[in-house]
């Protein structure tokens, strides 16, 4: 759970990376439509407002 958005209903898929045995690749995803997908894109949108803020020397 993430405080700020609540309960992520995800799913998931662990790919092998063939040049690192042992290491997967994993990539998590919602449903079109669900709640989750609505609580991923907010906190994406925060992440990219954090990551041009840090680029533009926003931070103090």
């Amino acid at each position: 759970m993430i405080a700020s958005v609540g309960r992520l209903d995800l799913g998931f898929e662990a790919l092998p990376i063939p040049a690192d045995p042992g290491l997967p690749l994993t990539a998590y995803t919602a449903e079109s439509g669900a709640p989750a997908s609505d609580a991923l894109r907010l906190l994406a949108s925060w992440a990219a407002a954090t990551a041009s803020s840090d680029a533009s020397g926003d931070r103090p």
